[in-house]
């Protein structure tokens, strides 16, 4: 018996090479998501630290939030921006349509409360573009031992009925070993593809985890940094205190 893998391939049954080939349909799809989300993860990973250098002096300077609209436009592959870059155009817009209430604090206070739910509402979608594929990551990790215990099965049916078959010798291991490997092969195969899927999904999901911080953290320092701002001109505006009268 030839244990090659092309032997082993012209010995199966067609149900076991049936079960090898979904295997490795579904091995090639993996691959193809995994190389495209470890792209999209590092182009995003990189122009996100460039936007937020980018935009911190912008944020930590008063008076320059204004030179921050349009500045997502330079790092587009980058959720933080586009999370970020809505919010500081809306607040803009915003501000600029108060006119003569912009010096009242409940105005103010409702511009960045609907800033703060735009910048969810896109935190949202940019989070489902970045799990985007990795259910089918997780329906290969989990099914795919199945599927190779599906072929483990019909291999072991095969080797049962070539030790009951007379004409092969009465079942001799030299006999039934084919309808053994069968069911091996299946097996592994189901594994590998499972392992390699698991491992995959699993360093995606803590990317997406670690995305998911710098947004929150950035949208948190900017609503900061909105409501400071808008404390401003009302601090200005407020006439002093008065002084109690010195004492000679």
């Amino acid at each position: 018996m030839d244990f090659s893998l092309l032997g082993l391939w012209s010995q199966m049954g067609n149900t076991a090479k049936g079960v090898v080939i979904i295997l490795l349909v579904m091995s090639v799809y993996s691959i193809a998501i995994t190389v495209e989300r470890f792209v999209t993860f590092r182009k995003g990973r990189k122009q996100s630290i460039g936007y937020i250098g980018a935009l911190q002096p912008l944020m930590a300077a008063p008076g320059r939030r204004r030179e921050a609209v349009g500045l997502d436009q330079r790092w587009r592959g980058s959720p933080v921006a586009r999370v970020i870059g809505t919010g500081i155009n809306e607040f803009v817009r915003g501000v600029d349509g108060l006119g003569d209430r912009v010096s009242d604090p409940a105005e103010l206070e409702l511009v960045v409360d609907g800033v703060s739910r735009s910048m969810e509402r896109i935190k949202d979608r940019e989070l489902a573009n970045l799990r985007r594929g990795l259910p089918v990551l997780a329906t290969v990790s989990s099914s795919a031992p199945f599927v190779g215990l599906f072929g483990t099965v019909f291999g072991i049916i095969t080797a049962f009925q070539n030790m009951a078959d007379p004409s092969k010798g009465g079942g001799g291991l030299a006999q039934v070993s084919a309808g053994i490997s069968e069911a091996l092969l299946t097996t592994a195969v189901g594994l590998g593809v499972a392992i390699v899927s698991v491992w995959f999904y699993n360093i995606f999901v803590t990317k997406v985890d670690d995305f998911t911080v710098d947004v929150d953290e950035t949208a948190g320092e900017v609503l900061d940094g909105m409501n400071r701002e808008g404390r401003g001109p009302i601090a200005m505006s407020r006439p002093a205190a008065p002084q109690p009268p010195q004492r000679w």
